[in-house]
This record gives C-alpha cells, sequence and structure tokens, in this order.
C-alpha cells in the first residue's frame, strides 16, 4: 500500500493533460483557419459543434484518467481508446466504413462506441477491467465489420481493400488499448 502510495507521488499527469487539451485546441484550429483563409472547408456549422464537441468531451475524459493514473500504460491506453473512438466517430461521418457516410448501415459502427463507453463505466476506470473492455470493443468492431463487409459485398460503393485497412486500423487500436490496460494493471500489482 505504501509503495502504491509512493509510486503515485512520483507520477505526474499534468503534462499529459495539458497537452490533451492542447492537442484538441490544434486540431480544433486547423478546420477553422481553413475556413477563414480560404473562406470554405466543406463543413457545415454543425460539423464544426459536433467536432468539437467530440473533442471538448474527449479531452475531458482524457483528463479524468489523466488523474486517475498511476502510470504511463494506463494513461496511453486511455488515450488508444480515445483515439480509437475519435476516428470512429470522425471517418464514420464523414466517409463512412464501409461504403460512403450515406450508408445507414455505417451506424451500426456506434455499437463499438457503446459497448466501449458503457463498458468503461461499469469498470469504475480499474486497469484490468478497462483491458477486457477494450477487448470487447475490439471483438465487436471485428463482428459488426465482417457482417457489413459481408453484407455489402458488391452492393455498397465503398473500396473493399480501404473498408479492411479501416478495420485493421480500429482494431490494432482498441487491442492496444486492451494490452497497455493490462500493463497498467500488472505494473499497479507489482509485476514486472
Amino acid at each position: 500500500m505504501k509503495e502504491a502510495a509512493e509510486h503515485r507521488a512520483h507520477w505526474n499527469s499534468k503534462p499529459w493533460r495539458v497537452a490533451a487539451w492542447s492537442t484538441a485546441a490544434a486540431l480544433m484550429l486547423v478546420p477553422i483557419a481553413v475556413q477563414l483563409t480560404r473562406g470554405h472547408f466543406g463543413w457545415s456549422i454543425g460539423d464544426f459543434v459536433g467536432v468539437a464537441m467530440i473533442l471538448l468531451f474527449g479531452s475531458a475524459i482524457f483528463d479524468l484518467a489523466a488523474r486517475r493514473a498511476q502510470n504511463f500504460s494506463y494513461i496511453a491506453g486511455a488515450a488508444a481508446a480515445l483515439a480509437a473512438t475519435f476516428g470512429l466517430f470522425v471517418v464514420n461521418g464523414a466517409v463512412g466504413l464501409v461504403g460512403s457516410e450515406d450508408e445507414a448501415h455505417n451506424l451500426f459502427f456506434f455499437t463499438v462506441l457503446v459497448v466501449a463507453f458503457f463498458g468503461s463505466i461499469l469498470a469504475g476506470g480499474r486497469p484490468e477491467p478497462m483491458a477486457k473492455v477494450m477487448l470487447a470493443a475490439a471483438g465487436t468492431h471485428i463482428a459488426v465489420s465482417t457482417v457489413l463487409l459481408i453484407d455489402a459485398n458488391g452492393v455498397s460503393d465503398g473500396d473493399p481493400e480501404m473498408e479492411l485497412v479501416g478495420l485493421g486500423l480500429f482494431t490494432i487500436l482498441w487491442l492496444a488499448s486492451a494490452w497497455l490496460f493490462r500493463s497498467a494493471s500488472d505494473r499497479k500489482s507489482g509485476l514486472p
């Protein structure tokens, strides 16, 4: 117990929290700067508001996770999970993961986000259960992608090779998050 308290005293999450908020602000400034300098970015006001809300919500969750973090693995696991979440929102909304963004079946990818969000709440931010939640998110992502790719074969206007790349990238992010949370759990319990 004393060792965990000493370890926590040495862990400083403030630089990571500042970096997260700064990155979110920079990401939001890019489309705004393009809009102001070129006069058009291709986003509606709703798009700007939506992305701003996602960045604000994601930064707040990361800040909370960073405050709870007892080691770098935990904070990196949270960052990977939030990157997957943000990417899934933006890519699915902008171009669609299977076919175009206009294809209704892309809404099924929000199942992955529901699993990750409510699983994280049930896990209470504890590293070992969070690892299991991220594994469940990866499995859900693979299942939804597989079903949609099979169902959309020959019907979708998308590029199947790019859709498989998207499946791989998001699966890697969810699995990396699971591994990092598991590593955080091992370090918390004193394992190497």
